[in-house]
């Protein structure tokens, strides 16, 4: 609620009385990834929803190394940290759809290109093999179709202005993970108390 409420000096609500020191802010966006990736799940969805209430605010003039930080979690063997990471990227590159296009928007969008386009593409493919040799155990692939979710949503943010060179420089490796899913049937995700 600190955050929420106190973050935007801005903000046209206010702050409602809460101060952040700069040294605190600092603190705060210094140690806020490392803290979503070492929580449990409920809490992780809050320091989630914290990175991008700061990110709305301050990425990436003023948090330059989130990106960065989040990419490198990219890398974790913990699905769901890869997950939770993600999710956070996603809702911080939402603001990319949907609003009129500007230089500032362009400078926002070609910085995070810069950050996450290779790395994203990397993961997708190594999601992917994943899920290949995974194909029974649904405990295991449950997050990693989340983790394919979650790409699929960063990829239409940063292609929504724009379609970016690197994508188009490599759209068949991004449309051949995306067209095995259009496809892909496992009996070990069906829920059977669903409905056709």
């Amino acid at each position: 609620n600190i955050v929420k409420h106190g973050w935007d000096e801005q903000s046209d609500n206010g702050t409602s009385g809460i101060q952040i020191s700069p040294s605190d802010r600092t603190l705060i966006k210094r140690h806020l990834v490392e803290l979503m990736c070492t929580v449990p799940p409920q809490i992780q969805a809050q320091c989630s929803e914290s990175i991008s209430l700061i990110a709305a605010v301050d990425f990436p003039k003023q948090w330059d190394n989130l990106l960065p930080e989040l990419v490198a979690k990219f890398q974790s063997p913990d699905a769901n940290v890869v997950d939770g990471v993600l999710k956070t990227a996603n809702s911080i590159f939402k603001r990319f759809r949907y609003v009129e296009k500007s230089d500032a928007l362009y400078s926002d969008i070609i910085y995070s290109l810069k950050h996450i386009q290779e790395p994203l593409l990397i993961l997708l493919q190594q999601t992917g093999s994943a899920i290949d040799a995974l194909v029974n155990d649904a405990a295991q692939l449950t997050p990693r179709f989340s983790i394919l979710r979650s790409i699929c949503r960063i990829f239409y943010s940063l292609n929504y202005q724009d379609l970016p060179e690197f994508f188009e420089d490599h759209m068949k490796q991004w449309m051949d993970e995306f067209a095995k899913y259009l496809q892909y049937q496992n009996p070990v995700l069906e829920d059977a108390d669903e409905e056709e």
